[in-house]
Parts: C-alpha cells; sequence; structure tokens
C-alpha cells in the first residue's frame, strides 16, 4: 500500500538514454502526414471504391474471395475486417516487405522527398540505416538477373554425350571401378599367378 506523499512506482526510475541513429519523431510525424497510404497500399493492392471515401481490395496478409481489406486516406490507415490486420503505411510496409521500421520510414520519407534528421549517431548513421534495404534489392535484382540468363539460348546445358552427374550408369561405372582390383594384382579366385600350379 503507497501511503500518501510517497514517490510513485516511476519515481526515481533512471532515464533511457537517447538511441543513436533514432529518427526524430517530428520526421516521423511529417513522413506520416505527407505519405499517401492509398498510394502505398495501392502498389501492392488493387484497390477500388467502396463509399465513405474509403477504398477495399483483397487482403494481402491472408487468403480470402471476398475483399474486406479496407484502406482510408483520410485518416492515414489501413484496416482488414477478415484477420485483423492494420494501422499505418510504415506499418504496412514493415508486414509486406518484412523490413523495419527504420527502414520503412527511410523508404517513405524518400518517396516524399523529405530529409530525416538523426538524434546522435552523425551522419554515417544515415548511410547504414539504409544497407540492408539496399542489399535486398541488390540480391533480388542479380537473382532476377541470373534467372532469366539461365533461361537464354547461351545458357550452358549439360553434355549429351556424357550422363549427367549422379545418373544411374554413372553411379553403375563408379562403383564398378571401385570394386576392381588395381592393375597387376588378384584374388585367388579371379586368376592364378605364372608358374603357379593349378590344384584341379
Amino acid at each position: 500500500m503507497i501511503s500518501v506523499g510517497a514517490p510513485g512506482p516511476s519515481a526515481g526510475r533512471p532515464r533511457l538514454p537517447t538511441v543513436a541513429g533514432r529518427i526524430r519523431d517530428s520526421d516521423i510525424a511529417e513522413v506520416r502526414d505527407r505519405v499517401r497510404v492509398d498510394e502505398v497500399i495501392g502498389e501492392y493492392v488493387a484497390l477500388r471504391r467502396a463509399g465513405a471515401g474509403s477504398l477495399k481490395g483483397l487482403c494481402p496478409f491472408h487468403d480470402e474471395k471476398t475483399p474486406s481489406f479496407n484502406v482510408r486516406p483520410s485518416h492515414g490507415t489501413f484496416h482488414c475486417f477478415g484477420c485483423g490486420e492494420g494501422g499505418d503505411a510504415i506499418a504496412f510496409l514493415m508486414k509486406m516487405d518484412h523490413i523495419s521500421f527504420v527502414e520503412a520510414v527511410e523508404r517513405l520519407a524518400e518517396r516524399v522527398g523529405h530529409r530525416l534528421t538523426y538524434e546522435g549517431g552523425g551522419s554515417s548513421v544515415q548511410r547504414d540505416r539504409g544497407t540492408r534495404s539496399r542489399l535486398l534489392e541488390a540480391n533480388k535484382k542479380a537473382a532476377e538477373f541470373y534467372a532469366a540468363q539461365l533461361k537464354t539460348p547461351e545458357a550452358p546445358r549439360p553434355s549429351s554425350s556424357s550422363p549427367p552427374a549422379g545418373s544411374t550408369s554413372r553411379r553403375r561405372s563408379t562403383s564398378a571401378a571401385a570394386t576392381r582390383p588395381p592393375a597387376g594384382t588378384c584374388s585367388p579366385s579371379t586368376c592364378s599367378r605364372p608358374g603357379s600350379r593349378s590344384t584341379s
């Protein structure tokens, strides 16, 4: 029981230090205000008018045949009545592209042309924060490029004269070679030495 005048539960707790490289709150609010949630979501989901200033489409977070995914541009939010997912444009990008909060804010800030300010950590933090996004994008582009190259006529093909590695005929010849005795040697059941007498 807390007596009158006693310090509350939070009194005396040390304040959490500012995280180096943390995006300023005013910048996050600015990005939320300037980005159009319907345009962001419209790149992933086919939306159509649903009346009362809202849009609807098939939810990208679960399988459904009847649209229950609603977007309200005037509020900057989305909500699915089927699975319960909801939030703003930042939350949508985090869920769709499996990226962090910071990466989602950075992507949207770039989209609306807003320069972010980071508290602590210096200017190098901005470059480091976007590194993962750039690496993932580069990896995706490289995978698409090599997949396309494998479908071209110039792509290397297995030789028809030799069986592919791991084929039955190749395994059979390999196993036979492994059990054959080395040249110049023999076992009693396969040969007799020169000059030796036959037992028969």
